[in-house]
């Protein structure tokens, strides 16, 4: 639902010419929030291991950090939540009353079947060519590669992609990679979110380039793993390359898909057809990860 509330939500004066204009990159930046999320989320991690161990250097950390490590990680988010379900409960009444006003007055009682079968009918093609997008993106991001050596995929397995950079590396140093990877991504974010709109780049061009980009910068590792692998300049062509696959993901396919898929369909079945192929895309990261995991 966050990108179609990002396109619709706009309001004031001229405000359908304000969406028009800046729509892609409205929803752009709500994107950006899964990226701040994961940044979060790893130096909340950092800094509880830390706290309660003293450093998070080794030995092997005990119980006590780590189970504090794992529940205050997830309090913190709790927290949030329990915040926006009030934020819905008590501040959005007006939202739900005139919506409900709304499908009084077009003597609407239900769902909208007719719409969704209308696009079924004359947009199956969007629909096929949106959920083939998403489908090829999160299979790639979260576990394809099954050819390489250490069955790396770029989120999941992101733990043996650091572990080849940097062989010798504590749990805390594993960390502190992740979060170079994280704010690398975040600067895909914000590009993407600055040149969604332009008249020059957009967004089939950013897709284009960014599945282009990442093609080939997931070839090269598996290609040329032994070669890679080895200390010194090899390993840090391996290192930029899983740098840059995060970056050129996030400014593509990862950011387009996002918002294609809402922004190609009318708007009565927008959010639905959206989920749905969104359901497309986390069947490909399945297969993908059942791949690798093979």
């Amino acid at each position: 639902m966050t990108p179609t509330r990002a396109m619709e939500g706009s309001r004031g004066q001229n405000s359908s010419t304000r969406d028009k204009l800046h729509r892609g990159r409205n929803v752009a930046l709500a994107f950006t929030m899964q990226g701040w999320g994961q940044l979060v989320n790893q130096v909340i991690l950092i800094l509880c291991l830390l706290a309660f161990h003293r450093g998070g250097s080794p030995p092997a950390y005990g119980e006590l950090s780590t189970q504090w490590t794992f529940r205050i990680s997830f309090a913190f988010i709790g927290i949030i939540t329990l915040w926006l379900i009030y934020h819905r409960v008590y501040k959005l009444q007006y939202a739900d009353r005139q919506l409900r006003l709304s499908k009084r007055k077009s003597s609407v009682t239900g769902y909208d079947k007719r719409s969704l079968q209308l696009v079924v009918t004359h947009y199956w093609h969007r629909l096929l060519g949106m959920a083939g997008a998403w489908f090829c993106n999160d299979f790639m991001f979260y576990g394809i590669l099954h050819s390489f050596q250490a069955d790396s995929g770029n989120k999941i397995f992101q733990s043996v992609f650091i572990k080849i950079i940097s062989p010798n590396s504590t749990f805390m140093g594993g960390w502190l990679w992740n979060l170079g990877n994280v704010g690398v991504s975040l600067v895909g974010y914000y590009m993407a979110a600055l040149l969604i709109d332009h008249r020059f780049y957009g967004r089939r061009r950013m897709q284009a380039i960014g599945f282009l980009a990442d093609f080939i910068l997931f070839i090269i590792p598996p290609t040329l793993f032994t070669s890679l692998s080895q200390p010194g300049t090899p390993i840090k062509i391996f290192q930029f390359a899983y740098f840059f696959s995060s970056f050129w993901n996030q400014f593509g396919p990862n950011s387009t898909t996002f918002l294609l898929a809402a922004e190609v369909y009318p708007a009565p079945i927008r959010s639905t057809a959206h989920g749905g192929v969104w359901k497309i895309g986390r069947i490909g990261s399945h297969c993908g990860l059942q791949l690798s995991w093979k």
